[in-house]
């Protein structure tokens, strides 16, 4: 059973601006596969540590990006707060050695109006 998040949220009587503090993708055709109804976009830093290294298969980022999204879909149909964090750990495979190695990353999530924005924590901060 696929969940569907609902973007919607309880009006307030002025929502924030949607704030963007660096280049976003627009990732929204990859994540309604997962199930997301609203724009999505991840920041170029979460698609740098997501790419594929050159010992990797050009498929592995898609993969990863498709796993990054779905697990970000899965905690907002859980919880539906607007903005949390949580640890996205995947393989890396390493063709040349023959090995796998473990990756780790902290990404942050914000549903802004009718957009959802994914990214590493420091991408939401204007100093960073």
């Amino acid at each position: 059973m696929q969940l569907t998040f609902d973007p919607t949220f309880v009006s307030q009587s002025k929502q924030a601006p949607i704030i963007k503090y660096q280049s976003w993708l627009d990732v929204s055709a990859i994540a309604k596969g997962v199930g997301f109804i609203a724009p999505v976009e991840i920041s170029i830093t979460l698609n740098d540590a997501l790419a594929h290294h050159q010992t990797e298969d050009d498929d592995d980022y898609d993969q990863r990006l498709y796993d990054a999204l779905w697990l970000a879909h899965h905690y907002l149909s859980l919880d539906q707060r607007t903005s949390f964090t949580f640890t996205f750990d995947f393989l890396r495979n390493d063709k040349l050695n023959g090995k796998f190695a473990e990756a780790s990353l902290r990404m942050m999530v914000q549903a802004q109006k009718n957009l959802i924005l994914i990214g590493l924590p420091q991408d939401f901060y204007k100093d960073s």
